[in-house]
C-alpha cells in the first residue's frame, strides 16, 4: 500500500493549484483531440459523450466516498479530543486519592504532560516522519511511564486502595491518547488520490473534446469545480495544515482548571 509522505508539507491551496494545472493540461489535450478528429473526419460525438458521462459518474462516486471518509475522520478527531480531555480531567481529580509525595509528583507530571499534548496537535506541518513529531511522542510516552511507575509504587501491596482507581484512570487516559494519535495519523491513501486525479483528467479530456462552445469560461468551469472539490476533501483530511481544523477547546479548559488549582 502506498502512503503520502506527510513530512513534506503540501497545503490545500498548493494542492488546488497542482490539481487545476493537471486538469487544464488534460483539457488542452482534449482540444487537440477535437482538432485531430475534425482533421481526420472522424466525428464520434455519441462515443465521447458516453465516455464523458461514465468518467464523471465514476469520479463523482469516488469523490463522494472519499469525502465521506474524510468527514467521518474529522468528526472522530473531534470526539477523541473531548475524550482525551475528559480522561485527563478525571486523572487530575483522582490524584487526590494518592498520599504524599505521590500526589504532588503526579500533579507535577500531569502539568508537564497536558501542555505537551496540546502542543503536539498544534505543531506546524511536520508529519509522522518528522523528528519533532517523533520527539513529542517519545516525551509523552516517557511521562506516561513515569506517572504509571509512581502510581504503581503507591498502590503496591494495597490492590484495593483508592490508588488503584487512579491507575485505572491512567490506563484509560493512555488508551485515549493512543486512539487520538492514531486517528490523527490516519489519512486517505495516496492510491485513492491518484485514481481520482486520473478520472478527473479523463473527464477534462473528454469534455474538451466534446464541448461545442468556444467560451473559455465554460471550458474552464469543470476543471475549477473538480479541483476545488478535491482540494476541499484534501483539506478536511489534512489535520495539520487544513483550514478545517479540530479545536483544542476541551484540552485548553482542562489546562486552565489545572493551572488554577493550588
Amino acid at each position: 500500500m502506498w502512503h503520502i509522505d506527510y513530512s513534506v508539507p503540501i497545503s490545500s491551496p498548493v494542492f488546488f493549484i497542482i490539481t487545476l494545472v493537471l486538469f487544464t493540461i488534460a483539457a488542452l489535450v482534449g482540444l487537440w483531440l477535437r482538432s485531430w478528429r475534425k482533421a481526420h473526419s472522424e466525428p464520434e460525438e455519441l462515443s465521447v459523450t458516453t465516455l464523458l458521462g461514465a468518467a464523471l459518474g465514476l469520479f463523482g462516486i469516488m469523490l463522494g466516498f472519499t469525502f465521506y471518509i474524510a468527514n467521518s475522520r474529522l468528526e472522530e478527531r473531534r470526539q477523541l479530543e473531548v475524550a482525551e480531555a475528559s480522561d485527563l480531567q478525571a486523572l487530575w481529580l483522582r490524584t487526590s486519592f494518592l498520599s504524599e509525595p505521590a500526589r504532588s509528583t503526579e500533579r507535577f507530571l500531569i502539568r508537564q504532560y497536558l501542555p505537551l499534548r496540546i502542543q503536539f496537535f498544534q505543531t506546524g506541518p511536520s508529519g509522522p516522519g518528522g523528528p519533532g513529531y517523533k520527539e513529542a511522542l517519545r516525551q509523552g510516552a516517557a511521562l506516561q511511564a513515569r506517572m504509571w511507575q509512581v502510581a504503581d509504587d503507591e498502590a503496591a501491596g494495597q490492590r484495593d486502595s483508592p490508588a488503584m482507581q487512579f491507575l485505572t484512570t491512567l490506563s484509560e487516559t493512555i488508551q485515549a491518547t493512543e486512539k487520538r494519535t492514531a486517528a490523527f495519523e490516519n489519512r486517505i491513501p495516496v492510491l485513492s488520490w491518484v485514481i481520482m486525479l486520473l478520472l478527473g483528467m479523463m473527464a477534462c479530456v473528454l469534455l474538451a473534446a466534446d464541448l461545442k462552445s468556444r467560451s473559455y469560461i465554460l471550458r474552464g468551469m469543470l476543471q475549477v469545480a473538480l479541483a476545488a472539490s478535491l482540494a476541499l476533501t484534501y483539506d478536511i483530511d489534512n489535520p495539520r495544515q487544513g483550514f478545517v481544523q479540530v479545536g483544542q477547546q476541551s484540552m485548553m479548559r482542562v489546562q486552565n482548571m489545572i493551572n488554577a488549582a493550588p
